[in-house]
């Protein structure tokens, strides 16, 4: 779909040059989109061929990961807590006006929630977190040392870009992801929980609340929980990594492709959940496609 800045472009093209110039651009937009797609998947083959390399884990591969996970998953524990939290009021307070205008129970609006959390919410809430900490950083930081010819220097010096540079980065961003998920999951169920409690529209014991939630955990869902938070986090950290070495050798460029990095990754996130989504449960919002 074209955006709003491209659309005068279009306009212009079919009443200067007609419809076949039109058609011409389209094409050229859509094999453009596919270039990126692919290099993107790329990037990933890449990643996971080397990460189950013992050869490339060498000290400073490790120094890296380790540093990645503690920018990306340690220091995001409480942003992760506060988000859980809001949301988690916020949810409960829209199933508080549901229990009121549907006149069910708790037993019924809770199974609800729980799989809104653990399918939907929770992973995209892990991946916004991840990109807007670490990916716009990654971007950043991959920028200036591209402009600062630094990555040259590590060509010259025998040393693979994408195993010292890229491949870390991408697997503290998903392992981040993961964690920072279950830390979401976690924080929306128990903070609703007390609200919920205090505005008396949960009135069993929290071990009450609790097992229901563990017998409504089915095998479903983690089959959705656990590839929609590695593959997100996974497109985010690549493309993250692929715009930031995809600057040219200008300083001033570096912030104009930082936001961008950072606006292509959360569309990512979206495009990959709504896949999923459809391959998964074999419904596009309520209809079925298969």
């Amino acid at each position: 779909m074209p955006t709003a800045r491209e659309l005068p472009s279009i306009l212009r093209l079919l009443f200067r040059h007609g419809p076949l110039r039109v058609a011409e651009w389209v094409g050229e937009q859509v094999l453009g989109r596919l270039a990126t797609v692919t290099s993107i998947l790329a990037i990933l083959w890449a990643t996971v061929r080397l990460a189950i390399r013992p050869s490339s884990w060498t000290p400073p591969v490790r120094s890296i990961f380790a540093r990645q996970l503690l920018f990306s998953g340690v220091d995001g524990v409480a942003v992760a807590c506060r988000f859980g939290a809001a949301v988690g009021v916020l949810i409960i307070v829209q199933a508080a006006l549901w229990i009121d205008m549907l006149g069910v129970t708790t037993d019924v609006i809770a199974p609800m929630l729980w799989r809104a959390i653990v399918r939907e919410i929770a992973p995209l809430l892990a991946c916004l977190v991840v990109i807007g900490r670490s990916g716009i950083a990654i971007s950043t930081e991959l920028a200036t040392m591209l402009v600062n010819h630094e990555v040259e220097v590590l060509d010259a010096q025998g040393i693979d870009p994408m195993t010292a540079l890229v491949m870390p980065r991408i697997l503290g961003m998903v392992i981040s992801a993961f964690c920072l998920a279950i830390i979401i999951a976690a924080s929306m169920v128990i903070t609703g929980y007390v609200i919920g409690w205090g505005m008396g529209a949960i009135h069993v014991p929290w071990m009450t609340f609790l097992d229901g939630i563990i017998r409504e955990f089915n095998s479903l869902d983690l089959i959705f929980f656990v590839p929609k938070t590695i593959i997100a986090g996974a497109f985010a950290g690549a493309i993250c990594c692929s715009d930031g070495l995809s600057v040219r050798t200008s300083v001033t460029d570096v912030p104009r492709v930082s936001s961008r990095s950072g606006i292509h990754a959360l569309t990512a996130v979206f495009i990959v959940s709504a896949v999923l989504s459809v391959l998964i449960y074999g419904r596009l919002l309520v209809f079925k496609i298969l």
